[in-house]
């Protein structure tokens, strides 16, 4: 294929993702889906929090998890759900763990079923699932990728900290700190990769092959980090929220940081669709009719 028609043949496909992206109202399924993880946003760092506070070593656990927070999110966003979380902490201890457990799981189940939603439309799939399934489903694939979140947690937070005193055994002290400042964003790269593969994967009520998923997902989790470092540095050199919004800033920054979140999460699942549909096209023009 020569350059000019592999350019041509992009464009064709850039043109007929934006049509897809608007006639399946992704913008506006974002917004559901930012509005349902805003809710469950604050139970599930309470959870993590009051989890990290029982372990040896808690309170150090929890400032590297807040930092580690402060390096994803806005700077005021950071400081509303920082600021809220660790005011409700004090509150309680075990009750407030599996509250803010079950408040996380419900409030994530309702985006995943938004996400499910917005994926069987992308797939021009007409839902067969009754609403019991429906629901099992979204809470399955939220515990899923809760469970992902911790073990991307644990790694992050203890791995430093295992490979220090493996390192420091072996007599090589100072090599632990240059192994995890490389391995760290490859590790937040592959734990996202796998939870929007199986997210991409289970969602759809479609047969897929796995080369049908890896586009989205692979192209989903290079955006997100992106847009996630370029939305941190628009908020902090040219963003004016404070003057519009007054208090109300960090809750409105972070909502903007979720729907964008979302609407990429849906721009995934479209270009999957989409390669699907077009190998699917390209098959059929390829049979030569019977004489």
């Amino acid at each position: 294929m020569t350059l000019s028609r592999r350019f041509k043949k992009t464009g064709l496909f850039l043109a007929r993702l934006q049509r897809e992206i608007g006639y399946d109202d992704c913008m506006g399924m974002a917004a559901q889906i930012a509005y349902f993880m805003m809710l469950g946003l604050f139970p599930f760092l309470i959870f993590i929090l009051s989890l990290i506070s029982s372990l040896p070593l808690g309170s150090d656990l929890q400032s590297e998890l807040l930092q580690l927070l402060s390096e994803q999110l806005p700077s005021e966003a950071y400081n509303e759900v920082a600021g809220t979380v660790l005011s409700l902490l004090p509150a309680g201890s075990a009750g407030l763990l599996g509250l803010g457990l079950l408040a996380a799981i419900w409030s994530g189940s309702m985006g995943v079923g938004a996400l499910i939603t917005t994926i069987n439309r992308a797939y021009n799939i007409r839902p067969r699932r009754n609403m019991a399934t429906q629901k099992l489903l979204s809470i399955a694939l939220t515990l899923i990728l809760t469970g992902i979140g911790l073990l991307s947690t644990v790694i992050i937070l203890l791995g430093p900290r295992v490979t220090g005193a493996f390192f420091q055994w072996l007599g090589l002290a100072g090599q632990s700190d240059n192994l995890w400042a490389t391995l760290r964003l490859p590790l937040v790269f592959g734990l996202s990769l796998l939870a929007l593969s199986l997210l991409y994967y289970y969602a759809p009520e479609a047969r897929q092959k796995f080369r049908w998923i890896l586009p989205g997902a692979t192209t989903a989790t290079i955006l997100w980090l992106a847009a996630s470092s370029l939305f941190r540095l628009f908020v902090r050199n040219f963003g004016a929220y404070n003057k519009t919004y007054g208090s109300l800033t960090g809750v409105i920054v972070l909502m903007i940081w979720l729907w964008i979140s979302g609407l990429i999460f849906l721009v995934g699942a479209e270009i999957n669709a989409l390669m699907k549909r077009l190998e699917y096209e390209d098959g059929v023009r390829r049979v030569r009719p019977l004489r």
